[in-house]
């Protein structure tokens, strides 16, 4: 079963269909760019998962530097998964619940 990956439309301008792919089979997720302007009702998730998901990549995004573009971004996503790993997948579920009516 693979996991899905959501990002805000305006990212997924920024970021190629080529590393799009990169992310979806790296993380063996299904990538899916969220509606325009939606991200500000995920904000209780922006505060409650991403804060301390951002806050665990800090610290694994140490060695990303040097290499190709190709191998800076699978290290990338890496150093992601590492630390979405190490989210208490209690902590999303009660998050998801208090932000979802």
């Amino acid at each position: 079963m693979k996991d899905l990956l959501s990002f805000s439309s305006r990212t997924s301008r920024l970021v190629s269909e080529a590393g799009q792919l990169d992310v979806a089979e790296e993380a063996n997720a299904t990538v899916v760019p969220l509606p325009l302007n939606s991200t500000a009702v995920c904000l209780p998730l922006d505060v409650g998962v991403m804060g301390p998901l951002k806050a665990k990549m800090r610290t694994n995004w140490s060695g990303i530097t040097g290499g190709t573009t190709n191998e800076k971004r699978i290290r990338a996503i890496r150093a992601t998964i590492d630390a979405w790993n190490k989210i208490c997948g209690d902590s999303v579920i009660r998050i998801f619940k208090k932000a979802i009516p």
